[in-house]
């Protein structure tokens, strides 16, 4: 008799990746403090951009997975007009949100701080841009492979695109913060 199944197995992995993924970007976030603090209400944009991505992507891939057990997305043929559908509203919703998480950090900063800072508006979006450049790939290519697999992407992909959106996210933050 086996005490742990497989869908405990999928899961408790998954969480692992979480947490290793989470310490990731915790410690790539730490490294850079100094950089960071440069830009002030940059600190106001982190949580929200940092729950965006893995929000987005986790998304996006319950409803490919949700697709494949219902038979309407081939795993084997992911070109289909839902996977394009899909991938596209991700995108468009990850601009959008980025864009209003730049607003309210720019409004936020001038109504407590009395400070215009323009290229707060524009940070945000260019960095989900970037993160969504290397996010929505991954997602895509992993859920369709877990599904190959055997594997219950609605149990795998939420953590598993968290940690992944997490780090993404920290980066695609850090090189946009450096280079403007």
């Amino acid at each position: 008799m086996e005490i742990f199944d497989k869908k405990f197995k999928e899961i408790f992995s998954s969480q692992i990746v979480s947490i290793v993924g989470g310490l990731i970007a915790g410690t790539i976030l730490a490294m850079y403090t100094d950089k960071i603090f440069l830009i002030p209400g940059i600190l106001i944009l982190l949580p929200g951009f940092l729950e965006m991505r893995g929000n987005i992507s986790g998304s996006l891939a319950a409803r490919l997975a949700s697709g494949m057990y219902l038979g309407i997305v081939n795993p084997e043929k992911n070109t289909s007009r839902i996977v394009k559908g899909n991938v596209f509203a991700s995108i468009i919703l990850a601009i959008v949100v980025s864009f209003v998480l730049g607003l309210v950090t720019f409004f936020f900063n001038y109504l407590v701080f009395g400070i215009i800072t323009l290229k707060i508006l524009f940070i945000p979006v260019i960095a989900g841009a970037l993160a969504n450049l290397i996010e929505i790939p991954l997602t895509l290519f992993f859920t369709f492979y877990f599904f190959r697999k055997g594997y219950d992407p609605d149990d795998i992909m939420g953590p598993f695109v968290t940690s992944t959106g997490d780090i993404t996210s920290i980066l695609s933050l850090l090189i946009v913060v450096l280079l403007i």
